[in-house]
């Protein structure tokens, strides 16, 4: 007979919760990349046109970001965001079950090639390597700014134990 843990309730312990927001997450993340050149583009536009005048408002020194610095902090912050997730999916399936290191190092590398892959099907688009290493090291931030946040609450834990 095995001991199931302590199931604790609420949104934050609900596995359904933090798949559906993975995968809804993910799914954004796709959908953008289906999205032709010019449409991205002036997204990008709309989206630099807002730095400009906060740039201008706060007088800001030195040069202003490009449309390819937006572009490409998007590329860095989406999968940040998507690596935040991922291990919040492993951390809250962690306490029913083991999971396996090499399906969540398999998920965080497959997840940006697919995304660029995507991009080689879209009107004006092209799928980059670049891009991929920068979606992997915002996922890699991600999911490490997850584990830092887990061993300091897991400390302040240990300390209240005491």
């Amino acid at each position: 007979m095995a001991v199931r843990m302590r199931q604790v309730r609420g949104v934050w312990h609900n596995e359904l919760f933090w798949q559906a927001a993975l995968i809804l997450y993910v799914l954004f993340v796709y959908g953008h990349s289906m999205v032709p050149a010019e449409l991205s583009s002036r997204e990008s536009g709309a989206v630099l046109q807002i730095i400009a005048k906060i740039w201008d408002g706060l007088h800001l020194p030195g040069q202003m970001p490009t449309e390819h610095m937006v572009r490409k902090t998007a590329h860095f912050l989406e999968y940040m965001g998507m690596g935040i997730l991922l291990c919040r999916n492993v951390q809250v399936m962690a306490r029913q079950r083991r999971i396996p290191l090499r399906s969540v190092i398999a998920a965080a590398i497959w997840l940006p090639f697919v995304d660029e892959t995507i991009q080689l099907f879209v009107r004006g688009r092209s799928g980059q390597i670049s891009d991929v290493w920068l979606d992997l090291a915002g996922m890699w931030t991600g999911l490490g700014l997850m584990c830092l946040l887990g061993r300091a609450r897991s400390h302040g834990n240990r300390r209240r134990l005491r």
